[in-house]
C-alpha cells in the first residue's frame, strides 16, 4: 500500500490553498449567464486566465479547446506539486479509457478518428493512437490491458458496439477503485466508494425508466459500492420511487429523493444527476478542514472538473439559445 506522508504535502497544500481563491465562483457564473451572446460569457474565461493563453478563443466554439487547456493545466499543475505521481494518475486515467473508447469505436465503424482525444490522460492521445493501431500495450496497466482484448474479442463475436462502452466503462471504475485502494487514505477510499455509488445509482434510475430488465442492469452494474446487488435486483422490477426509499437512510437518499423530484415536476430533466453531483461537491468540501495532506489537491482537482463542467452546460446553452433560468436551474453546487 502506497503510504502518504503528510508532511510531504506541506508546501503543495499550501499554494493549493492560494490558487482556490481564483477558482470560478457564482459570480461568475452569473456574468457569464447575464452575457447577451456567447462571444461575450467566453471572454468571462479569457479574464481569468483560463487554457495556456497565446490562443484565439474569441470565436464561440473555442471554448471546448479553453476547456481542455484548462484541465491539461490543472493535471500539470498537481503532477508537478503532488510527492507521489500515481495518486494523481489514478484520476488522470479516466481520460486514457476515453481515448480507448474513442479509438476503437472508430476503428469498429471503419471511420476517421474523431477531434475529440483527450490530451489530459497519462498517455498522450497521438501516442494513444499509435499504440492501438501496433497493439502495442506495453504501456497500458494490466485491468486496461485486458478490456481492450476483451472488447476485441466480444465484438468479433457479437459485432456490438456497445461492448466498448460497456466493458471499458466497468474497467474503469475497477481501475480507480484499485488505484484508490491501494493508496493509505480513507478520503481517496471514499471517493472510489461514491463515484461507484453514483454511477449505479444513475445507470439503474435510468434503466428502470425505460423498463430495462434485471439481466440488462446487472451487466451494467459496478462493483464496490456500498449499495449491495441485491437492493438493486430487489427493486428492478419497481417503480424508482420504491427505489428511493429502500436507500433513504443511505447517504445518497436525500439527493436521490429531491432529484427524482426535480425530475417528475418538469423542472430539470438531470435533477438526479445534478443532486448527486451537489452530494459529491458537499462530500469533497471536507478537504477544506484538513490543513497538509493529499485531500487539498484531489478536492482542487474535483474543483476544477465542477467547474468546468458548469462553463460547458454555460456556453452549450449560450449557443443554442436556451433561456439563461433555465441553464441556471442545472449548474453545480462550486467547491469555494
Amino acid at each position: 500500500m502506497l503510504r502518504i506522508n503528510e508532511g510531504d504535502y506541506s508546501y503543495a497544500s499550501g499554494l493549493i490553498r492560494a490558487k482556490e481563491p481564483k477558482l470560478l465562483g457564482n459570480s461568475h457564473f452569473a456574468r457569464m449567464l447575464d452575457s447577451p451572446a456567447a462571444e461575450d460569457a467566453i471572454k468571462v474565461l479569457t479574464e481569468a486566465d483560463y487554457g495556456f493563453g497565446g490562443g484565439n478563443a474569441s470565436g464561440i466554439f473555442a471554448f471546448e479547446r479553453l476547456l481542455a487547456d484548462e484541465m491539461k493545466k490543472c493535471f500539470e499543475l498537481l503532477l508537478e506539486l503532488a510527492p507521489k505521481a500515481e495518486v494523481i494518475k489514478a484520476f488522470q486515467r479516466r481520460y486514457d479509457y476515453f481515448n480507448v473508447k474513442v479509438l476503437l469505436k472508430a476503428e469498429f465503424a471503419g471511420i476517421e478518428i474523431p477531434p475529440i482525444l483527450a490530451d489530459t490522460g497519462t498517455i498522450a492521445g497521438d501516442d494513444m493512437k499509435r499504440m492501438i493501431r501496433e497493439r502495442d500495450y506495453s504501456e497500458f496497466t494490466e485491468l486496461m490491458t485486458g478490456a481492450v482484448n476483451e472488447v476485441y474479442d466480444v465484438f468479433a463475436r457479437t459485432k456490438d458496439p456497445q461492448a466498448v462502452d460497456l466493458i471499458l466503462d466497468k474497467a474503469f471504475y475497477r481501475q480507480l477503485t484499485a488505484d484508490l485502494k491501494a493508496i493509505d487514505s480513507p478520503f481517496l477510499w471514499n471517493i472510489a466508494e461514491m463515484l461507484t455509488d453514483m454511477t449505479n445509482i444513475k445507470m439503474f434510475v435510468r434503466a428502470r425508466s425505460l423498463n430495462k430488465s434485471w439481466d440488462f442492469i446487472k451487466k451494467l452494474l459496478l462493483e464496490d459500492g456500498t449499495i449491495s446487488e441485491e437492493v438493486y435486483f430487489k427493486n428492478s422490477d419497481k417503480s424508482v420511487e420504491d427505489f428511493a426509499e429502500d436507500i433513504r437512510k443511505s447517504k445518497y437518499g436525500e439527493a436521490v429523493k429531491k432529484g427524482l423530484e426535480l425530475v417528475r415536476s418538469g423542472k430539470n430533466s438531470s435533477g438526479l444527476e445534478k443532486m448527486l453531483d451537489d452530494l459529491f461537491i458537499g462530500s469533497i468540501r471536507s478537504a477544506k478542514l484538513v490543513t497538509i495532506g493529499v485531500e487539498p489537491l484531489i478536492a482542487y482537482l474535483f474543483a476544477k472538473e465542477a467547474e468546468i463542467r458548469n462553463v460547458r452546460m454555460i456556453m452549450t446553452g449560450k449557443i443554442n439559445g436556451l433561456p439563461a433560468d433555465m441553464i441556471r436551474e442545472r449548474l453545480r453546487e462550486v467547491y469555494v
